[in-house]
């Protein structure tokens, strides 16, 4: 009999002080977390410099348990950390740094992030195709005699490098870089 009443009493206790500890325990977004976002308006190599302001909107609720950590329509702003323009044989590359996220109700929270396009930090960089190609003979021994073939092989000449960028609607995401915590009661 003791030890029904002692359940009861500690049930009763734990259900009516769990709202207390979940509202006031700390959600965070972990370090290499991802978040998808969408460029507001096109940002290109050739009209950006380092340093220049961009934005970057959530299109979609981020929960975590059963909280809604990032709205939709946050807008994550941050700065070109790194921009190189076109060279012969590489394309122009470009790297943002995320700074702040602003929810839809006006709230500004510091957001330690970086933009990604899910397979690399730096948009852009890749090589170009050859400008042209020669033609080249390769020799080789069969069991009974030598022969060959010819085959077409880049000249060593590149061609000039494109511009680039993300325009609006593109899948790109946000990396955490530092975890993001906010209370349950935001």
């Amino acid at each position: 009999m003791k030890r029904i009443v002692l359940t009861i009493i500690l049930a009763a206790v734990f259900v009516l002080n769990f709202p207390n500890l979940v509202s006031g325990a700390d959600l965070c977004l972990k370090e290499g977390s991802f978040v998808l976002v969408y460029a507001i308006k096109k940002y290109s190599t050739d009209m950006l410099q380092e340093g220049d302001p961009v934005y970057f909107i959530a299109p979609s609720d981020v929960w975590l348990d059963e909280t809604n950590i990032v709205p939709k329509n946050s807008v994550f702003s941050g700065y070109v950390s790194m921009l190189r323009m076109p060279v012969t044989g590489v394309n122009a590359a470009l790297s943002i740094k995320i700074t702040n996220i602003t929810t839809p109700d006006g709230v500004t929270k510091e957001f330690d992030g970086r933009l990604t396009n899910g397979k690399n930090d730096v948009i852009g960089g890749e090589l170009t195709p050859p400008a042209s190609y020669n033609k080249m003979t390769h020799l080789y021994q069969s069991r009974l005699h030598w022969s060959g073939t010819t085959q077409w092989v880049p000249s060593g000449e590149y061609e000039f490098g494109q511009h680039r960028g993300v325009v609006p609607g593109q899948n790109l995401f946000i990396v955490v870089d530092t975890p993001y915590c906010c209370s349950a009661r935001d």
